[in-house]
């Protein structure tokens, strides 16, 4: 029994042993190792004090994608109806009023022309009474010659067509009719009127008057 002691005692005192060899061990060899080199840090100062800011760079892809075909626009296409036509309902056509064309007042053409008013004649002289109209005479149309000698009053003298045949129309050359008045032996001297109507007369019977006379002249003989 002691000596199952002593062998626990001895075995206590080695593993005493061996721990402090182990820390001295330790010691040893951690003294012995050079100490590691302080590392410089150099801190680069930016001007007026901004510090500068340092990115990575830029990431630029590379994948390559296949473009997307753009949707077809559609094309509105509107179709429209015409309405149906209206037909309009018959209606009366009035009947278009004809406005006679206005004639020209043709007894307006009937003119005097001479002699000129207060033309003075001597005993021997034989008066040219002159004057025109716009349109031949009709066969049952005639000049019907108006004198008024000084005192008498106006009558008719003549028929100036039937004395002188040109004067049934007064447009041929020379453009006027003229009838010549013989007044030597017939009427006392003084003023005379004249002027000239036209009448219609069957048989040597005055039937009316197509124009009436205009205003008179007047000559002075002898």
């Amino acid at each position: 029994m002691r000596a199952a002691q002593l062998l626990n005692t001895l075995t206590l005192v080695f593993l005493a042993l061996s721990g402090v060899a182990a820390v001295m061990f330790t010691v040893i060899f951690f003294a012995n190792t050079p100490p590691a080199e302080p590392q410089l840090i150099i801190v680069t100062a930016t001007p007026n004090g901004t510090p500068t800011e340092t990115r990575p760079p830029t990431w630029t892809p590379t994948a390559t994608f296949a473009p997307t075909s753009p949707r077809p626009t559609a094309t509105r296409t509107q179709t429209r109806t015409p309405r149906p036509t209206r037909t309009p309902l018959p209606t009366d056509t009035p009947t278009p009023t004809i406005t006679p064309t206005p004639t020209e007042d043709v007894c307006k053409t009937l003119r005097l022309i001479g002699p000129p008013p207060g033309q003075k004649f001597f005993q021997y002289d034989t008066p040219i009474l002159v004057w025109t109209f716009g349109r031949p005479l009709n066969p049952d149309e005639h000049f019907d010659l108006l004198l008024d000698p000084p005192g008498a009053g106006m009558g008719s003298i003549a028929w100036a067509d039937e004395a002188n045949p040109a004067d049934k129309n007064c447009t041929d050359s020379p453009g006027y009719c003229e009838y010549q008045v013989g007044l030597n032996g017939v009427y006392s001297g003084g003023r005379f009127m004249w002027t000239v109507a036209i009448i219609r007369a069957s048989q040597g019977k005055v039937l009316g008057t197509v124009c009436a006379a205009p205003e008179p002249f007047f000559f002075m003989w002898p």
